[in-house]
């Protein structure tokens, strides 16, 4: 067997880092750099010797700091697993004879998970909400927008006649995945119906001050939906916690991600079929792609099975009236022009 070849733990993690910079999304690369950074500051001194010298309880001890800093045991996990993935890629190019991640055990799983908002929640939330943040809101309880994806929207993004929109999300730029079309919720299109146009240019944002907000932060998008969510006297199970002491982000039950969760329950519960609502929410699966094929008009009929958020529903008692067996398309909002 030939000699092992040297390289430092820092230079070959740091090597790997700005390798993923041209393959991975920014988030993920930045996840990767928080770990990689975090770990080496871990070993000190230790960083600038041979990588074959990472031993198994350096990993451990790692994943034991994330815990003692407050991070949740999943948090403290996904801290392994990333580092699994250089250490494996290492093994393979002969650096080191063995991945010393692989031999640290994974901890106990958090039992987290999101809850839906319900319709009074929603209202409520509609009630406090500015003009902006009534749109972010509807994006994401009709059609389980990410809120990251919500504050990117464009006109462009928007198609009036169609009453749709093409959406390619940004979890999935770095695939080869191409933009998708998504007939509009009845609520959206209303909604965007009565925005005012300031700008033909289709490239303007169609939440102009949202847009240019961080999702993180004080002052972020996330924060400030959960400040939103105080004014309408929602409060999660999480924060009625003591918050951890050290760096720990907090798990909430509730935030506008389980907007995501909602839309896809609400569909599910108005007897959505399952294909059908991977489809509308933009979730992949070959099984599915493969078998599936639905066209605008097939999945707006599905997506308008979700009744408004805003509106009153009709009470099934009463006897509509002849004009409501003769609704057209006229009674849905029609969609300002940006193209004009």
């Amino acid at each position: 067997m030939g000699a092992i070849e040297f390289s430092t733990t820092q230079k070959f993690l740091t090597d790997w880092i700005t390798s993923k910079e041209a393959t991975k999304s920014k988030g993920t690369t930045a996840r990767y750099r928080y770990v990689v950074d975090k770990f080496i500051e871990s070993l000190g001194s230790r960083a600038a010797t041979n990588l074959g010298n990472v031993r198994p309880s350096d990993i451990a001890e790692f994943r034991d700091k994330q815990v003692k800093a407050g991070k949740s045991n999943s948090t403290a996990n996904m801290v392994i697993k990333t580092l699994r993935i250089p250490f494996n890629m290492a093994r393979r190019q002969g650096l080191i004879l063995s991945n010393p991640a692989d031999a640290v055990d994974l901890l106990p799983a958090d039992r987290q998970s999101r809850t839906t908002f319900s319709r009074s929640q929603i209202a409520d939330l509609m009630r406090v909400a500015d003009q902006e943040w009534k749109g972010m809101i509807l994006m994401g309880a009709c059609h389980g927008l990410r809120l990251g994806d919500t504050a990117r929207l464009t006109w462009e993004n928007i198609n009036a006649e169609r009453r749709s929109m093409v959406l390619r999300p940004q979890k999935t730029k770095r695939s080869n995945s191409h933009a998708e079309e998504y007939p509009l919720h009845p609520d959206v299109v209303d909604y965007v119906a009565a925005l005012s146009i300031h700008n033909s240019d289709p490239k303007t944002p169609l939440f102009p001050a949202l847009s240019k907000r961080k999702l993180g932060g004080r002052t972020g998008l996330s924060e400030t939906f959960r400040k939103l969510m105080h004014k309408a006297g929602i409060i999660t199970e999480g924060e009625k916690l003591e918050r951890k002491e050290g760096e720990g982000r907090r798990f909430f039950e509730l935030g506008y991600h389980s907007f995501r969760h909602t839309a896809i329950s609400e569909q599910a519960n108005r007897g959505v079929a399952k294909e059908v609502r991977m489809k509308l929410s933009g979730h992949k699966s070959a099984v599915h792609e493969r078998y599936t094929h639905h066209e605008l008009e097939a999945l707006r009929k599905q997506i308008e099975r979700v009744p408004s958020f805003v509106k009153a529903e009709p009470d099934p008692t009463k006897d509509p009236g002849p004009e409501a067996a003769g609704g057209d398309e006229d009674s849905i909002g029609k969609l300002p022009d940006v193209t004009k």
